[in-house]
């Protein structure tokens, strides 16, 4: 069955900062579920396995999008059981913004979502075998200039992450 979630998505030089990470990671000896090249991204909101796609897209042209620049910031992990490190960014407040309307406008269309607290990361490893988040960050920024609907599948055993459909 197909996850669906609004997201940022990167470009190749972005993402190879990111991978750049995940490399000093695994040179410190960290192993765990790396997020694969194709899949690094910023989710703003999670719609989850139940969605009407017309509605979200509803909701998606009814917020008036602004580009903005994120910039790599520094390393972190969530607490929870199985543990993520990810890497967040300087500039939350726009991306906040961003997440904060397109809830408010699926919540006005009736589409159900995850309503745990948006913090902007990067999830880098999920399940890593020890947290490490003192490793330098790369300078890397980038514009954001669209949001994404995006479908998480599994293929072949893969997870495969596609794009559904995007703000104009």
């Amino acid at each position: 069955m197909a996850r669906i979630f609004i997201a940022i998505r990167f470009n190749d030089e972005f993402k190879k900062a990111l991978v750049s990470i995940q490399d000093a990671l695994k040179a410190r000896g960290v192993s765990g579920n790396y997020c694969p090249y194709g899949n690094l991204h910023m989710t703003l909101v999670f719609i989850g396995e139940r969605y009407d796609l017309q509605k979200i897209g509803k909701a998606l042209s009814e917020v008036e999008f602004k580009t903005f620049t994120l910039t790599l910031d520094r390393l972190g992990s969530f607490p929870t059981k199985a543990g993520v490190i990810w890497c967040g960014t300087k500039e939350n407040e726009p991306a906040t913004t961003i997440a904060n309307l397109l809830r408010e406008r699926l919540t006005a269309h009736g589409v159900s979502f995850s309503t745990k607290a948006f913090y902007p990361h990067i999830s880098l490893v999920r399940h890593p075998s020890q947290i490490v988040t003192d490793i330098d960050v790369p300078a890397a920024s980038i514009k954001i200039e669209r949001v994404f609907v995006m479908k998480s599948e599994r293929i072949d055993g893969e997870l495969v992450y596609s794009e559904m459909t995007a703000t104009e």
